[in-house]
């Protein structure tokens, strides 16, 4: 396999559809792989996975008991047999077109190993990201950067894009969304070239299901795990 695709998808059935057709031209390529993982959805989304697996090139990993973004996740990237991993959620905020862009960007550079490559969002507000959203971002950014002592920006931007090599230098994988820290660390830690590049993370283009950030409640919530996780993953160094 050439690239594999790890989507996690939690109570996202009526996504589904409209990724596997946003995903065609990655599919068209036998030589590529889409994971979706059902992260323990408790909608339909294991038997809408199910009804896409007459392609060849479709697979799935089942998570019985939801426990986190970066859990199913990592289940997804032990799971994956590309030999380049690209990472991606399944609410449609992540253009499918970005992450074609990545692949292009790697194909382009014609990078054989040691090579990370990551979304950096822009035109925020354009995006509909409200002033709260762009605070926490923005926040867990200085906070990250000065804890690690480097400079790192726009933590969760997607897609991600890293060779296969590099998961075996992830020694820890947090359950939640702290997982792209964790990862973004690693590469740097072990000077893999990084490339970032402008992508539209767009929160009015989820049609269906709920976000990890729809309220303040779950921003507040989401945020004191996340640097609850900072401290672990500073005593858990890659």
């Amino acid at each position: 396999m050439n690239f594999s695709l790890i989507i996690p998808c939690f109570n996202e059935s009526k996504n589904i559809p409209i990724l596997i057709k946003k995903y065609q031209n990655f599919l068209k390529d036998k030589q590529n792989e889409l994971i979706l993982v059902n992260n323990g959805s408790k909608d339909d989304t294991d038997k809408i996975i199910k009804k896409y697996l007459r392609y060849r090139n479709i697979r799935t990993f089942n998570v019985e008991k939801n426990i986190g973004f970066g859990y199913g996740l990592k289940k997804g990237i032990m799971f994956a047999g590309g030999k380049v991993i690209i990472y991606s959620h399944a609410d449609l905020e992540v253009n499918p077109k970005d992450v074609m862009k990545s692949i292009s960007i790697y194909n382009k550079k014609n990078f054989k190993k040691k090579i990370f490559i990551k979304g950096n969002r822009i035109n925020k507000i354009k995006n509909h990201w409200s002033l709260l959203d762009i605070f926490f971002s923005y926040s867990l950014t200085l906070i990250s950067s000065i804890l690690f002592q480097k400079k790192i920006f726009d933590i969760h931007a997607m897609p991600v894009l890293f060779t296969n090599d590099l998961k075996k230098k992830i020694s820890y994988y947090p359950n939640d969304f702290s997982i792209d820290l964790s990862i973004y660390l690693a590469a740097k830690k072990n000077d893999y070239k990084i490339i970032r590049f402008p992508v539209n993370f767009n929160k009015k283009k989820r049609r269906f299901g709920e976000g990890s950030s729809d309220s303040l409640k779950k921003k507040f919530i989401g945020s004191c795990e996340q640097l609850y996780q900072l401290i672990v993953i500073i005593f858990k160094p890659n």
